[in-house]
């Protein structure tokens, strides 16, 4: 006698009637509407790739690349009057030239680091006769690391001049002697601009014992401030190493002092 097996339970018998559909199904506009919609995307999720590239130093390499390539494709496309060579050669040649390289975040820090510094300054622009070696009317960085004063170009990382902090013989700020004075914010309260002079310049000057003077002189909308930090910086170096030598105690300074001056 046979025994007769028993067949699965299914809670749906319809689906005995219903064939199997497939699993996957393409998601989406189908078509040159998809393509489309597809290439766009895939150039936005290559952006922040390229971005981050761009940080290298030698992207100018990849512009010099790009744009030697476009104005090939450019040149064969306008000799076999070929419209599909010569517009991408085109946009080639123009993104050779708009996407130029960006600066790394991390480039004050890595300064910072890489001389061991104490404290790190904005310098704003040099102006005057200068310091051999130290470029005039472009960002500066200044630099303390003990009683030394290093200068370096905002957009290089080579020490281009050093200086001793207690060859300094006297510290200005807007034409003033500088002198640290607290006051309150209960006797000076902060108040709101209602107007911003992006022009507005504030010069912080070094008297050295030699008789030479340093100008360095701050623009945008904290240029005050940016020149009384860096002179109080300074100044209290210069009060340390003249009492009890530098180390004894921490001037009060931001190891990163910020504003609209450092580049981003």
């Amino acid at each position: 006698m046979s025994k007769r097996r028993a067949q699965p339970w299914l809670s749906d018998p319809s689906h005995e009637r219903e064939p199997a559909k497939k699993s996957f199904w393409p998601s989406g506009p189908a078509g040159w509407i998809g393509t489309i919609l597809y290439a766009f995307f895939w150039v936005v999720l290559l952006l922040p790739k390229v971005r981050r590239q761009r940080r290298d130093p030698n992207w100018w390499r990849v512009q010099v690349v790009a744009g030697l390539l476009g104005l090939a494709t450019v040149a064969l496309g306008l000799t076999f009057s070929t419209l599909w060579l010569t517009i991408p050669g085109g946009v080639l040649v123009v993104l050779a030239v708009l996407l130029r390289g960006l600066r790394d975040p991390e480039h004050e820090r890595k300064l910072l680091a890489r001389y061991q510094s104490d404290y790190f300054l904005n310098g704003g622009k040099l102006s005057g006769d200068g310091l051999p070696g130290v470029p005039t009317e472009k960002p500066l960085y200044l630099l303390l690391k003990g009683e030394e004063l290093l200068f370096v170009p905002a957009d290089g990382l080579d020490v281009a001049a050093t200086l001793v902090v207690p060859d300094i013989e006297d510290i200005r700020v807007g034409g003033e002697h500088y002198v640290p004075v607290y006051v309150s914010e209960a006797k000076d309260p902060p108040v709101r601009e209602t107007h911003v002079d992006q022009t507005a310049v504030t010069p912080t000057e070094l008297l050295l014992k030699d008789g030479r003077v340093l100008r360095f002189e701050y623009s945008g909308t904290f240029h005050k401030h940016l020149a009384e930090t860096a002179a109080h910086a300074i100044y209290s170096v210069k009060r340390l190493a003249g009492s009890n030598g530098v180390g004894s105690e921490s001037p009060e300074v931001l190891h990163v002092i910020g504003g609209n001056n450092v580049p981003k």
